[in-house]
């Protein structure tokens, strides 16, 4: 995640030294390091350390958000979900939980009060999901317009229906893997073949390991 990050980063600080540029004429020096683009990302929860409300690690919960996190469905299916105001709960209380008065219960009634009892927020939402399979979940979610996602494995990613792949050709074969995510109306993207080792090497280079001339 470190890498990938680090690189999105200077892929947007060069479009922005080109922008700058076109306008005035001037190139840019950019140095980027992993840990000050990792530390841009932790702003958040390093202002809550120095705020003096430390964070703990809680998984795929959220420090500030209840309820948000995973839960299992009665086929074992796990889902994840966020709710994100109070309103979002008022409806999923009676849509998905089936208990209009949780939504004035003083303890779950705002966000405030459900993260100061997380516990007990997760575990009223833990048992409504332990009484639905998966299917019966995601339509009273979908209903209850509440953000939710399945948590996949690799298999499921492979087989996932939104999943888009390109196949590139290479020299060991055809390769199929996800498609880049960016999609441009109108200008649908061609890929080439992944060259191979030399194939872009000048005519008449020769390969100092033989001494021959390399021809490609």
């Amino acid at each position: 995640m470190v890498d990938i990050a680090t690189g999105a980063t200077a892929y947007s600080a060069i479009l922005e030294a080109l922008l700058a540029r076109s306008s005035g004429g001037e190139g840019a020096d950019i140095r980027v390091s992993m840990f000050d683009v990792m530390a841009d990302w932790l702003t958040v929860p390093l202002l809550h350390q120095e705020a003096g409300n430390a964070p703990r690690r809680i998984g795929l919960a959220h420090p500030s958000i209840a309820p948000y996190g995973v839960f299992t469905t009665k086929d074992g299916k796990e889902i994840l979900i966020s709710i994100q105001s109070d309103r979002e709960w008022t409806k999923f209380c009676v849509e998905f939980l089936r208990k209009p008065d949780a939504a004035t219960d003083a303890r779950f009634s705002t966000n405030v009060a459900r993260v100061g009892n997380r516990a007990e927020t997760d575990s009223l939402v833990a048992a409504s999901f332990a009484k639905l399979d998966e299917g019966a979940a995601q339509d009273l979610l979908i209903r209850a317009d509440v953000a939710f996602a399945s948590v996949n494995d690799m298999a499921a990613l492979s087989t996932h229906s939104h999943l888009r792949r390109i196949t590139v050709e290479t020299p060991a074969g055809a390769v199929s893997y996800p498609a880049p995510a960016p999609i441009v109306t109108g200008y649908p993207r061609t890929y080439g073949p992944v060259p191979g080792l030399g194939a872009h090497r000048p005519l008449g280079i020769k390969d100092q390991g033989t001494q021959q001339d390399v021809r490609s």
